[in-house]
């Protein structure tokens, strides 16, 4: 059995993915030319899979993607290939979730607003507060981000919708409906977390009739794509006080223009794609994936984190 890593890995991960298997060939090709003669007989591949690598690969059954998010690692012969996907979903649901409470909890006791008169040392109490128990969270996709996020909205007391289109029920979760369901969401939330991925049917998902179906006193919260949320609709609601703020990690266009109106609003909380960072946990977590991944392969067992390649996710 012969794994092909390309880009080349660490030797830390090199020497714990040998250690699965004294059967398994592992090439850990430093360069694509390398790669690309290596992958005629590779039976797993990890790593950036490419139409030139898949075009010389005959024996190729399984790829491990070495990231969560595939809209730029999908392309067509790779959905139309038999061989099974599978990425790096979960890995870091937990440090997401966290972020997505942050921003839940700097809303409600207006903590981006002390912050801002802080700066200006004025003595600045009046802010209408929330008590979270009497709001509701929606949350839009319930992958393992979703499931997190909603476990933490639970432990706040609030009451937690969600759509996915898949799962069909999860903890916590007070009611659960299908992707079609978005506009019931957006009208009954007061926090609108998304959380799903990138995909055919996310891009664009929220415009500027989307944001209208929103209270004017909810948040929008974004730490799935920044593609599916328009951007120039955004600033535009927010500009016309059509939604009360906007806590965002991910962004249309990355990084945000230095000029660009997002940055002066008081009521919106930019941070540069951080969510998902959080020291050590991914990189062991991301292993972790992979060997077990690779023991299940080498064992003809079911494989986790499966993709539907057709829907990138």
């Amino acid at each position: 059995m012969k794994l092909l890593i390309h880009p080349p890995t660490s030797d830390e991960w090199l020497s714990a993915i040998r250690n699965v298997s004294s059967e398994l060939q592992v090439v850990n090709a430093p360069d694509p030319a390398t790669a690309l003669r290596e992958v005629a007989d590779a039976d797993c591949f990890f790593g950036i899979m490419t139409q030139e690598l898949l075009h010389a690969a005959s024996k190729l059954r399984w790829i491990q993607a070495p990231m969560i998010g595939l809209e730029r690692y999908m392309f067509p012969e790779l959905i139309e290939h038999p061989v099974v996907l599978t990425n790096m979903r979960g890995t870091f649901s937990d440090v997401i979730a966290d972020h997505v409470l942050g921003f839940i909890l700097c809303f409600a006791r207006g903590f981006h607003r002390f912050r801002d008169a802080q700066a200006q040392r004025e003595w600045a109490g009046d802010y209408d507060f929330m008590y979270l128990p009497d709001h509701t969270l929606g949350i839009i996709g319930l992958g393992g981000i979703g499931r997190e996020v909603a476990r933490r909205g639970h432990c706040l007391g609030m009451r937690v919708i969600a759509i996915d289109p898949r799962t069909k029920e999860a903890e916590h979760v007070q009611e659960l409906r299908g992707a079609e369901a978005l506009p019931w969401l957006l009208n009954a939330a007061d926090f609108v977390a998304i959380c799903a991925p990138h995909t055919p049917q996310t891009e664009k998902m929220i415009r500027r009739a989307q944001l209208r179906q929103m209270k004017k006193t909810a948040f929008l919260i974004n730490v799935g794509r920044g593609i599916i949320v328009d951007l120039q609709d955004l600033t535009d609601a927010l500009q016309a006080g059509e939604i009360a703020g906007a806590g965002l990690d991910v962004f249309e266009t990355e990084p945000l223009p230095s000029d660009h109106p997002l940055w002066t609003m008081p009521n919106v909380i930019i941070t540069p794609h951080v969510a998902g960072v959080a020291p050590r946990i991914v990189g062991q977590r991301q292993l972790g994936v992979l060997l077990d991944n690779l023991r299940r392969f080498l064992n003809d067992e079911p494989l986790n984190n499966v993709v539907a390649k057709e829907q990138w996710f």
